[in-house]
């Protein structure tokens, strides 16, 4: 993880402070990243999901609904296969080939 913490409440949207409030609360670690910020999950490998979080996104709502969306995926159990759709590239193309896509 790089970047200092961040307070969900420093978000410029309502919406968005809502969701990152919440994630928060739940575990997840808010750093200073990209254009904003980044969600990291609470798993204990640290790897597991991480989330942009736009500054000035498009469509506030919608970038709300999609990042409690992406956070539904974690945290989960290690052998859980959807897990490793938030590995890395890398990870989830030799996954790909092992499996025949």
């Amino acid at each position: 993880m790089t970047g200092a913490e961040l307070n969900p409440s420093d978000h410029p949207d309502h919406e968005i402070r809502k969701v990152a409030k919440r994630l928060v609360e739940q575990g997840w670690t808010l750093r200073k990243e990209g254009h904003w910020g980044r969600l990291y999950c609470p798993c204990d490998d640290g790897g597991c999901t991480t989330i942009p979080v736009a500054g000035t996104p498009r469509n506030p709502g919608q970038a709300a609904v999609k990042i409690a969306r992406l956070a539904k995926r974690c945290p989960l159990k290690p052998g859980d296969p959807r897990r490793s759709l938030a590995g890395s590239p890398r990870e989830n193309l030799s996954r790909r080939k092992e499996i025949g896509q």
